[in-house]
């Protein structure tokens, strides 16, 4: 009899070693950029992750990386993973928040929290776990994999004085910066990155939002529109993302796992210190070729902030998502104010 039990426990004690020694064998990972890796911040920092993991994995988890529509469209990214046709994709949760408008909180909110508050919130404050959850009923699995610092204000072929000065004008947004600017009374166009220059450049839009002064710098706009505002009260901070099929996720091991977790963390810190020098000069070349730099005013921002709220409010109870995400993120912002606020932030 406990020659029995012995067979049968040393039976069970192969199998669950056997499970894990294929559970821990080796991973690749093919994964797509929505972004050309040569983009500052969001293209490089694909390209980044994807070394650091060549760097630091010891061979257990094969990453190949590959460029803005080499493989699907950049807005097909998250179809592809979701069908398991793409294993990964670098992208942002703003891509599909026409379909999961709780996204859009993840990918950056107006008059949000600043880039470590917004990390903090996350990691501690809940927002991950629904984040992730949201994404688990797709078949995706994501991992906060860039932290990028504020855009710009947007440029613009005449002065934004006062909120009024809007009215009827012809804009580049989207997400919920561009529900913001319909309340102001602005026209809002969608374009693709490749439609904006022309379109600016003939008169067909008044102005555009589109990145920060990093980004910005390789679209040439300074030659097509005269004033560019800064900082950016839609997006002082945004995150992109490393989304991963559920089941190629489930088939690696707890380490693959970590490694691509402490990876990704690590390029969040990369992501955010990327870009200070180039936005500086960015800034620097745009006022040498006339640019007038502007910021908004007081009553201008008053005006975004009311209607921002109003915004997230009717999202709120259109999305049950959204309202659990925007009370998550209001409950980790009101627990934080006292030191925020002494901060200055």
């Amino acid at each position: 009899m406990l020659q029995k039990k012995s067979i049968t426990a040393f039976i069970s004690y192969c199998a669950v070693m056997g499970a894990t020694a294929v559970s821990a064998g080796p991973a690749r990972l093919d994964i797509q950029s929505a972004w050309p890796l040569t983009l500052p911040a969001s293209g490089k920092s694909a390209e980044h992750f994807a070394d650091r993991m060549k760097l630091t994995s010891s061979d257990s988890i094969k990453i190949k990386l590959y460029s803005a529509g080499k493989l699907v469209p950049s807005l097909e990214i998250f179809d592809a993973v979701q069908h398991g046709t793409l294993d990964a994709g670098y992208t942002s949760p703003l891509y599909v928040a026409g379909r999961f408008p709780a996204l859009q909180l993840f990918g950056g909110v107006p008059f949000g929290p600043s880039a470590l508050e917004y990390v903090d919130w996350i990691y501690n404050g809940g927002g991950l776990e629904i984040w992730r959850e949201i994404y688990a009923e797709q078949g995706v699995m994501t991992v906060p994999c860039g932290l990028m610092d504020a855009e710009a204000g947007g440029w613009y072929n005449f002065e934004i004085n006062k909120v009024e000065d809007l009215e009827g004008k012809k804009i580049r947004f989207a997400g919920l910066a561009g529900e913001v600017m319909k309340k102001s009374g602005a026209s809002v166009v969608l374009l693709s990155s490749g439609d904006i220059y022309p379109n600016l450049e003939r008169g067909v839009i008044d102005g555009t939002e589109f990145s920060m002064p990093a980004i910005d710098v390789a679209m040439g706009f300074e030659k097509v529109a005269k004033y560019y505002y800064l900082p950016g009260w839609h997006q002082p901070a945004a995150i992109n993302e490393l989304i991963i099929n559920k089941r190629k996720w489930d088939s690696m091991s707890a380490a693959q796992q970590g490694q691509i977790e402490d990876t990704c963390r690590e390029t969040l810190l990369w992501t955010i210190t990327s870009t200070t020098i180039d936005n500086s000069n960015a800034v620097k070349k745009f006022k040498e070729a006339g640019t007038q730099i502007k910021a908004f005013s007081p009553s201008v921002l008053k005006a975004f902030k009311k209607s921002t709220d109003e915004v997230l409010s009717e999202q709120a109870n259109k999305d049950p998502d959204f309202k659990r995400t925007l009370d998550s993120l209001t409950s980790y912002r009101k627990k934080i104010a006292l030191w925020s606020e002494h901060k200055g932030q």
